[in-house]
């Protein structure tokens, strides 16, 4: 199990950090090693709502030396921003751009021993980012040192970008490793980045997070960038029009429907975490008055997290007292009843909601793919 400083959302007899047992309750604090300098540190930013780190996997390069070039013409405004290899040396012209592309083709074909590449990533795509009015110079420094320091065996190229107000870094890498087998991050291997980069962030002076959204009360989901791009066109995506047509009949239904299994699961997992932040508070209201003062701060975080619905949920209950509200409606109306306004809108990430809005290699690239946590891990890779 990771340390208390990395679980201050769970409980202590949590598994895997997932399967959180909720009978019995929290283990005695005298069976508990009391929380640590850093553990506290970590609540303070938790509940003072400290900026939110972001890396998230935005592509995976395809298509031979033709996806490559538009990969890196791309990030590079086709040679016009300058980037920086792991060396640091600078890439500031189409003719250094290209030579790096011939020579990360190369080196793929080589380093996969053999293996067909025609459909195969040629590289991994991934941004750094962090909210509006975050000093981008101290950004692209923690990048830096966050890809030196994670990606040692590997080639990789980073550019910052300062066309969104959004301070954000693109790094590409190469995508074969020196052992042959492709770079295949998972959800643990993203929150394990978030972390990292948030440390780098915070030991340049600036506050910053890489809390799981679970941790923060947040049970939905962002919305896939290809959904976005549907309804921007005014179209309705067919998982949108599912869920529209469950929250209808979940709306009118005599009684409220009993909720799945899944979504008991998530609902008890956000007890758990309330649970574990409650447990710590107790702890800490025994301490000093600094620790007493955490508490205070632990307990009305806990009591300011949203319920935890999901969106069909939350868009069921929203209709549900429309409809009461005006007798003889009908549910199938819910775009009229609510004003043609989407109902169940999920709750804000804590910063970012930049979209590259570029398809490259023939896919739509999104900057808002959701890191979800799992337990911590190496990167898993393929052959």
């Amino acid at each position: 199990m990771a340390s208390r400083e990395n679980d201050v959302w769970r409980l202590a007899e949590s598994v895997s950090g997932e399967d959180m047992r909720l009978g019995g309750g929290a283990t005695p604090a005298k069976r508990r090693a009391p929380l640590s300098e850093a553990a506290k540190a970590r609540l303070r930013r938790i509940v003072s709502r400290a900026p939110e780190a972001m890396v998230k996997i935005t592509g995976r390069t395809r298509g031979g030396a033709t996806g490559l070039k538009a990969h890196l013409d791309y990030i590079t405004r086709n040679g016009r921003l300058s980037a920086e290899t792991p060396t640091g040396t600078r890439i500031d012209n189409r003719k250094a751009l290209r030579a790096l592309t011939d020579d990360w083709l190369l080196a793929n074909a080589v380093e996969a021993r053999g293996r067909p590449l025609a459909d195969s990533a040629q590289a991994v795509s991934v941004i750094l980012s962090m909210p509006p009015g975050t000093a981008p110079d101290r950004v692209e420094a923690a990048a830096r040192t966050w890809a030196k320091g994670e990606l040692k065996e590997r080639d990789w190229l980073m550019v910052r970008h300062d066309d969104t107000h959004h301070p954000h870094v693109h790094v590409s890498i190469r995508a074969v490793g020196p052992d042959g087998l492709r770079l295949a991050p998972g959800p643990a291997d993203l929150q394990r980045w978030r972390e990292g980069f948030a440390k780098e962030l915070r030991r340049l002076g600036l506050e910053a997070e890489a809390t799981p959204r679970q941790a923060r009360g947040a049970v939905r989901k962002a919305t896939k960038a290809v959904v976005e791009q549907i309804e921007r066109t005014g179209r309705e995506p067919r998982v949108r029009k599912a869920e529209r047509q469950a929250m209808q009949r979940e709306a009118s239904a005599p009684t409220p429907a009993k909720p799945a299994t899944w979504t008991r699961t998530i609902q008890a997992r956000q007890d758990s975490i309330r649970k574990a932040y409650l447990a710590h508070a107790a702890e800490l209201a025994q301490g000093t008055p600094e620790d007493r003062e955490l508490a205070r701060d632990v307990e009305r975080f806990v009591a300011e997290m949203p319920v935890p619905l999901t969106r069909r949920q939350a868009m069921a209950v929203e209709l549900r007292q429309v409809l009461d509200r005006h007798p003889g409606r009908k549910a199938s109306d819910s775009g009229e009843v609510l004003h043609g306004a989407r109902p169940g809108t999920p709750e804000p990430e804590p910063q970012d909601r930049n979209k590259s809005g570029n398809v490259l290699h023939g896919a739509r690239l999104s900057e808002a793919e959701d890191a979800r946590p799992t337990e911590p891990g190496g990167p898993k890779r393929r052959r």
